[in-house]
């Protein structure tokens, strides 16, 4: 079993050979906030949703060393490695069978605890974190390809002539156990994309020309949804987004995903991309 914490800058902390994790180590669920309405002379109120706030785990480990200094060494590591003012950086559990799971977090500055906590040979550390989104995921990104013709031209010619739709079908199953969001990505040439999730009903559709060469992404992440276009570098192309769209994600389970264009070229693609989340570990 591993705790480790990769901050911004790509360096990594494991809790492991001269930092001892404490042995009543938790890392804790996230709290929840159940959302209801009450009207006048309402007995009791009205159930609307569940969601889950941000998360707060705490680490909790003990620094080794043969004497002071080497303490005050490494209580600088640390500190390197657990700075706030990096931002999110990400927090891994490798489970004994080998699992992994992560979740994106903010350290608070470490707190070195004094008195028992502290001594020549040991230094006894505490460090609160901070989970925007709690939910926590398998680090294993899952792509899905769909591309496809039906219809078309049939032989022998009978009129009128249709020339058919790109259409194609597939099962995504979303193997956690809370809605996880889905990069999708449209790479030209293709004509008015539409990926739509059958199982709830939504779909985002895109009245644009993707150019061969070019790739039209969609992120559906809460508080990061986008619509851009990468051509040598990113555009913003939310304009191109029908109306009616829903930036939908993947619930648990499978999924139904349906993708329509109408006309595709040779050098076609589209993919779906998605990790599995969960709500505690």
């Amino acid at each position: 079993m591993l705790l480790s914490f990769t901050n911004s800058l790509g360096q990594t902390f494991n809790i492991n050979g001269n930092y001892l994790l404490a042995s009543n180590w938790e890392l804790g669920n996230a709290p929840v906030n159940h959302q209801s309405s009450k009207a006048p002379y309402q007995d009791g109120e009205t159930y609307i949703d569940t969601i889950f706030e941000s998360g707060n785990p705490i680490l909790e480990f003990t620094i080794i060393g043969d004497n002071r200094q080497q303490i005050f060494d490494r209580r600088l590591i640390v500190q390197q490695h657990f700075n706030p003012k990096l931002g999110i950086g990400t927090l891994k559990w490798v489970q004994e069978n080998g699992t992994t799971y992560c979740l994106d977090c903010i350290p608070s500055k470490p707190v070195f605890v004094t008195g028992e906590g502290q001594s020549r040979g040991h230094q006894a550390v505490i460090i609160s974190l901070f989970a925007p989104n709690p939910s926590w995921y398998n680090p294993t990104q899952y792509e899905r390809h769909l591309v496809g013709f039906s219809g078309g031209w049939s032989f022998p010619w009978s009129f009128p002539l249709n020339f058919g739709t790109v259409s194609q079908q597939i099962t995504v199953r979303n193997s956690g156990n809370v809605d996880t969001p889905i990069l999708v990505y449209f790479a030209g040439e293709i004509h008015d994309p539409e990926i739509e999730n059958l199982t709830t009903g939504k779909k985002i559709s895109v009245v644009k020309n993707i150019d061969d060469g070019k790739t039209l992404i969609i992120n559906t992440t809460f508080g990061k949804k986008s619509v851009q276009i990468l051509d040598g570098g990113l555009t913003n192309a939310f304009e191109y987004v029908d109306l009616d769209s829903v930036f939908w994600q993947l619930v648990p389970g499978d999924n139904e995903i349906r993708y329509v264009a109408s006309f595709e070229g040779a050098n076609s693609l589209c993919k779906l991309l998605y990790y599995n989340r969960f709500s505690g570990v």
